[in-house]
């Protein structure tokens, strides 16, 4: 069992590393564990030291009840900001070197969770994105080569065009990178067809949280869940507000429904519905 935990520790370890854009070689000068026990330690080598294992969940930051989740969901964002809050002391903890990052990374760890190739994009224009908006520097050749072999596995598809533009294909997103983002985009597409302003408001209060109304429909494939479990599966304060911008938004799309009655009773709890299981089952998420 104690393994099988290491397993998943050491995978989550990797991912998390990934999303960080760090190598082992960075992560290893960052957190001064060295490269070889690092490789160790994500790969649950028989021979990787335990303590070397928690200095390096202690430098990242991440709950080790999360990290030993299989269902392990923190976006780029929410683990930079974990890494960021962890150590206030250095306010460069997340530089990463134009050097080191490779454009695979780039655009699989970024380019595509930010929803940059949803559009058709050139490579000039996809390289000037990559230095404007996250600060790396990368060789237009390398970019274009990348996206060429991204099109290879049937990542992106190009344009016939001149020049030749990319953007992202209908073909599942990897789960190692966002185990959300089908699902995230598909409630974007409902809430879209409901209500076309719902998900275009101006105002943050009133736009449904798309990514916490998905943690909250896999949190009740496992059954049915009162709104404070809800909200504490998803991580969000329970008010008003926030039912609003998720459970409401879930019911009116008709993926979840309330059990009990009368619908004002105190011990009320939420389920999916046929259409919210059929949801997840094309998804197979």
């Amino acid at each position: 069992m104690a393994k099988d935990i290491n397993i998943i520790i050491g995978k989550n370890l990797k991912i998390a590393r990934e999303k960080l854009l760090f190598s082992r070689i960075e992560m290893a000068n960052k957190s001064g564990i060295n490269r070889g026990s690092i490789e160790r330690i994500e790969k649950a080598h028989k021979y990787f030291n335990t303590e070397e294992q928690e200095k390096y969940i202690k430098f990242i930051g991440i709950e080790k009840s999360v990290l030993s989740s299989s269902s392990f969901n923190l976006t780029w964002r929410e683990v930079t900001a974990i890494l960021r809050k962890n150590h206030p002391e250095n306010p460069s903890i997340c530089n990463i070197s134009s050097k080191e990052t490779k454009p695979k990374k780039m655009i699989m760890q970024r380019i595509l969770p930010e929803k940059l190739l949803e559009d058709p994009t050139t490579a000039a224009e996809l390289t000037a994105i990559i230095s404007t908006k996250f600060k790396i520097n990368i060789e237009p050749n390398k970019v274009q080569n990348c996206l060429n072999s991204l099109v290879n596995i049937g990542l992106l598809v190009k344009t016939q065009t001149s020049p030749i533009k990319y953007k992202r294909s209908n073909k599942k997103f990897p789960k190692e990178i966002d185990p959300l983002f089908d699902l995230v985009i598909k409630l974007e597409q409902i809430c879209k067809l409901f209500k076309p302003d719902l998900v275009n408001s101006d105002n943050k209060k009133d736009k449904p949280s798309l990514r916490k109304m998905a943690i909250m429909l896999l949190s009740l494939d496992d059954g049915e869940k009162t709104r404070k479990e809800l909200f504490s599966k998803a991580e969000m304060i329970n008010d008003t507000n926030n039912v609003v911008r998720t459970i409401k938004v879930l019911e009116n799309i008709k993926l979840i429904t309330k059990t009990k009655s009368p619908v004002t009773s105190s011990l009320q709890s939420y389920k999916l519905t046929d259409k919210g299981s059929k949801l997840l089952r094309e998804l197979e998420v």
